[in-house]
C-alpha cells in the first residue's frame, strides 16, 4: 500500500516538472508563428479555390471538345456560292465591332466571323498569317462552289483579301472587286477620253490584286494631272477644252466608285499560311 501511494506521489511530481521541461517562447514569437500559420492557411484555401476552378474549367472544355467532335461528324455546313458568302457578309456586322487592341482585334474579328458563319451554316475557316519580323494577322477563309477558294479580311471592314506565300499581304474592299471594271488604259492625263472596260476571269486572285494596284496608281496620276490642268486651264490656257475637263472628272469619278469604298497599304510580305476549318 505504502509502495502504491509513493508511486503515486512520485507521478504527480514527475507532472508537476514537464510543464518546466517544455521550451518557452515569448508572446511575440506566438504571434509571428501563428500569423505565419494563418497565412499558410489562406495561401491553401487560394490555392484549393483555383484548383477547383481550373478543374472546373478544364471539365467545361473537355464538354466542349467533346460537344465540337460531335457536331463535327453530324456537321451540316456547305461550302456556298461567291453570291451567298457577298449576301452573308453584306448583313453581317461584325466589320463594325469596335477594335479594341489586346482585347478585341484581328483575332476577335475572325473568330467572331467564324462563328456567325457556323450559324448561318456556311464552312468557315480561321486563318493566321504571319509575316517575318512584325506580328501576324488573323483573317477568314471560304471554299466557295464557284469561285474556289477566298479570302476574307473583315476587321474594320469587309474586305477580300489576297495571300500569297512570298508576296505582300493585301485587301481589297468588297465593292471594289468586281468582274468587269474600268481598263484605265492609254495616259491618266488624258483620262477624258471615252472608257474602257474589260473583265477578270478571277477577282478573287492575286493577279487581280496586282492589277487593282496598278488601277489605283493610275487614279492618282489621273487627279494630279487632271487638277494641274485645271489650274492651267484657270489661268489660260487653251490645251483643254471646258467639256474635255468635264468629262475627265465623270471618269474620275466612275473610276473611284470602280475602285471601291477605301483602299488598304500591305501589312507586309506573307510567311506562312495556316488554315483552321470548322
Amino acid at each position: 500500500m505504502k509502495k502504491a501511494i509513493l508511486g503515486a506521489l512520485i507521478v504527480i511530481a514527475l507532472l508537476f516538472c514537464l510543464p518546466s521541461c517544455t521550451p518557452t517562447i515569448s508572446q511575440e514569437e506566438y504571434n509571428t508563428l501563428q500569423s505565419n500559420l494563418d497565412n499558410a492557411q489562406h495561401k491553401i484555401d487560394e490555392l484549393t479555390e483555383n484548383l477547383t476552378a481550373l478543374q472546373a474549367n478544364y471539365e467545361s472544355l473537355q464538354d466542349d471538345y467533346e460537344s465540337l467532335l460531335v457536331r463535327l461528324k453530324q456537321s451540316t455546313l456547305k461550302n456556298s456560292t461567291w453570291a451567298e458568302l457577298k449576301r452573308f457578309l453584306e448583313q453581317d456586322d461584325t466589320d463594325t465591332l469596335p477594335y479594341i487592341e489586346n482585347n478585341f482585334d484581328c483575332s476577335g474579328f475572325a473568330i467572331t466571323l467564324r462563328d456567325r458563319a457556323w450559324r448561318y451554316g456556311i464552312r468557315c475557316a480561321y486563318v493566321e498569317v504571319s509575316f517575318p519580323g512584325i506580328e501576324g494577322h488573323a483573317l477568314n477563309a471560304f471554299e466557295t462552289t464557284d469561285r474556289g477558294l477566298i479570302y476574307v479580311d473583315n476587321t474594320e471592314g469587309d474586305k477580300i483579301a489576297y495571300v500569297e506565300i512570298n508576296q505582300p499581304y493585301g485587301t481589297i474592299h468588297l465593292d471594289g472587286v468586281l468582274f468587269e471594271y474600268i481598263a484605265c488604259t492609254g495616259s491618266p492625263a488624258e483620262f477624258w477620253k471615252p472608257l474602257t472596260y474589260t473583265t477578270h476571269p478571277s477577282p478573287f486572285s492575286y493577279d487581280y490584286y496586282v492589277d487593282y494596284q496598278r488601277r489605283s496608281k493610275f487614279y492618282n496620276e489621273s487627279v494630279e494631272a487632271y487638277n494641274k490642268a485645271v489650274d492651267e486651264y484657270n489661268k489660260g490656257s487653251e490645251k483643254w477644252s471646258y467639256s474635255q475637263l468635264t468629262k475627265w472628272l465623270e471618269n474620275l469619278e466612275l473610276l473611284r466608285q470602280d475602285l471601291g469604298t477605301n483602299y488598304y497599304e500591305p501589312l507586309g510580305v506573307v510567311k506562312n499560311i495556316e488554315a483552321y476549318w470548322n
